[in-house]
């Protein structure tokens, strides 16, 4: 009888340890889930929005290739649930003399994440695809990343009468486009922003501008400016975009010619283009014009490979002889089934469009 309890209050002195031990690794677990879950969620979240706004970017300008309309979807939110439940039961018992005595862990894990897509259509949606894309968009983009060749063939539709045809080829401008990146390599182009005076105020009367104005004034970063007249002007400040370039370089010459630039200038305003027409004198000015997104998508459409099929058949839009050459910049390969090498792969009428991890062009 004795050596039964010494063997029952054994197995009950195992039993209760082994159920601590549990609740304090579970616990240590628990503890430790908040923290690398957020770590391990937010970053397979990330990776996963990119990689699907590089397919839905490639997916559109295959679109075009076929002349279809393209179709986005963003996503506005992704929330993730995450729940964690442990439990444990327990089974003792005792038969014929035996002791048994057993720990039954009880866990479970979920993970519910919601993610909302906001379809993007409609007028707005038309026109943010229609719209230029902006001056100052295009020379910060000019100033923070090299390759203007790249940056001028995509995005500027015209500069100075030399235009740029997103449908056809454009030896000229791709000639000029080269030219301005040799400049480029050897610091002898850049773009930029200038801050210019500019007058925020009809003439204010001498009177009225005491010492208390000019202190406020300087506080907004403005300042006065007496005129002739003796009344005052209040002044800001405007960044004006503007691109300079080495006239000393060897190769500036020939660019300054092309675009019909004063040849004895450093830097040059960047405007918005009135007129398609080079300059009839000499300039002072980059007159740009700029392409809209959509018409940037179409232009590197030319890049996407077709099934002979689908371009016989008039499926999709074929490359005729003036189709510009986008070998050197874009370029979308086509297969019957997934690749081996994806990179980013979509799959469209029946067909994989991939561009290889291996293609840096």
């Amino acid at each position: 009888m004795d050596q039964w309890r010494v063997r029952n209050v054994t197995v009950l002195r195992h039993s209760v340890l082994l159920a601590a031990l549990g609740f304090a690794c579970l616990a240590g677990g628990c503890t430790s889930l908040g923290p690398n879950k957020l770590q391990d969620s937010h970053l397979a979240y990330n990776k996963a929005v990119q990689k699907a706004i590089m397919e839905e970017d490639l997916l559109n300008v295959v679109r075009l290739r076929y002349l279809d309309m393209p179709v986005s979807l963003s996503v506005s939110s992704i929330a993730a649930q995450t729940t964690f439940h442990v439990g444990t039961g327990g089974q003792f018992g005792i038969e014929r003399g035996d002791t048994a005595a057993n720990i039954l862990p009880d866990i479970s894990y979920s993970d519910r994440p919601t993610i909302t897509f906001t379809p993007a259509q409609g007028q707005q949606f038309l026109e943010s695809l229609a719209q230029p894309i902006p001056l100052d968009t295009l020379v910060r983009l000019a100033a923070t990343h090299s390759g203007i060749d790249v940056l001028m063939r995509l995005a500027v539709a015209s500069v100075n009468g030399i235009t740029n045809r997103f449908d056809a080829a454009s030896p000229e401008f791709d000639r000029l486009a080269a030219d301005m990146r040799k400049l480029e390599i050897h610091n002898a182009a850049r773009a930029g922003f200038l801050d210019r005076p500019v007058a925020l105020s009809e003439p204010i009367p001498i009177d009225s501008v005491d010492a208390d104005a000019v202190l406020a004034a300087a506080r907004a970063g403005r300042s006065f400016q007496q005129q002739p007249d003796g009344s005052y002007r209040l002044l800001g400040t405007k960044s004006v975009p503007y691109v300079w370039v080495d006239p000393n370089h060897p190769a500036a010459r020939k660019v300054l010619e092309k675009l019909h630039l004063l040849a004895d200038l450093a830097s040059y305003e960047v405007e918005h283009a009135q007129q398609i027409e080079p300059p009839k004198e000499p300039s002072d000015s980059l007159a740009i014009s700029t392409r809209s997104l959509l018409q940037v998508a179409a232009y590197l459409s030319h890049g996407v490979e077709v099934p002979e099929a689908h371009g016989s058949s008039g499926v999709a839009r074929t490359a005729g002889v003036e189709a510009p050459d986008l070998s050197d910049l874009f370029r979308v390969s086509v297969l019957s089934k997934r690749p081996e090498e994806p990179g980013v792969a979509v799959e469209y009428r029946d067909h994989w469009f991939f561009i290889p991890d291996s293609d840096h062009v």
